[in-house]
């Protein structure tokens, strides 16, 4: 019996005392702060023109007309929305994982979910932990496939899969990687989604305004760094580190981060 409790002891302790599990002055605070259109005009959303002879265009367009989410820009605020939000390491070559607060050891949720319920991938862009399981769902009353692209070198290299009408489909063994996951339906090729999986917590895809916050986050200096399907990094390629913030333990308010309209 004293062994185990000294065993017991021992585990709690390590724990407690892992980087995993300790920010760099102890603390804990929430970074936010809002994305938003960098151009002078905002770019409007393009009508998906799906073939009359499309066996599904009627449903497809059953609640209006289909547009497609390359730019998704509040036309008041200029939020832009569907970007990834992540922290990083300060320096990026230090590749220790980050401290995670002791709530956030564990995925609230086992389970993450992208839908198909009539001919968009709800929700557009996709942000999960390695561990947690990718449910492909297809709520409406015709099939979907369901095909996902990424690292060709690892798990997340991908497949290509028929997910009947009222189905779905469990798509295991993604793992945290620094490339994004494309996502496409070839039945409805205007269809098309990103999926980003992490090895910690500190992540967010921006809202209708641009919005994202970042919760229990370790108090310290680190990276932000920011991604958009269809502009990649905020700061082009030297953008792909991000930028150096320092968390305070109030909470750290980063207000509006501009992002440029892509060269192209």
């Amino acid at each position: 019996m004293r062994l185990r409790i000294l065993t017991l002891s021992l585990a709690i302790l390590a724990l407690a005392s892992s980087p995993s599990v300790r920010a760099q002055n102890g603390d804990w605070a929430t970074v936010k702060g809002r994305i938003t259109w960098g151009g002078k005009d905002v770019p409007e959303r393009k009508k998906i023109a799906i073939p009359d002879n499309n066996p599904d265009k009627m449903v497809c367009t059953k609640e209006g007309d289909v547009y497609d989410e390359k730019w998704v820009i509040h036309p008041r605020s200029k939020g832009l929305r569907y970007a990834f939000v992540w922290l990083a390491q300060e320096k990026p070559t230090n590749k220790t994982p980050l401290p995670i607060h002791p709530a956030l050891q564990v995925p609230k949720k086992k389970e993450v979910v992208i839908d198909q319920p009539l001919c968009m991938f709800i929700p557009h862009a996709l942000a999960m932990r390695e561990g947690q399981i990718l449910i492909a769902k297809n709520s409406a009353p015709f099939a979907h496939n369901f095909k996902w692209t990424g690292n060709p070198s690892n798990a997340n290299a991908g497949n290509n899969i028929l997910i009947a009408a009222g189905t779905d489909r469990k798509i295991e063994g993604l793992v945290a990687d620094r490339l994004p996951i494309r996502i496409e339906c070839n039945i409805h090729p205007w269809m098309g989604g990103w999926l980003r999986v992490f090895n910690h917590p500190y992540y967010a895809i921006t809202d209708e305004h641009g919005n994202f916050e970042l919760p229990n986050a370790p108090v310290g200096n680190y990276r932000l760094v920011v991604w958009h399907g269809s502009g990649g990094w905020l700061g082009g390629a030297k953008g792909k580190d991000g930028q150096v913030i320092e968390i305070k333990a109030k909470g750290t308010d980063l207000g509006e981060l501009p992002y440029p309209p892509p060269a192209n």
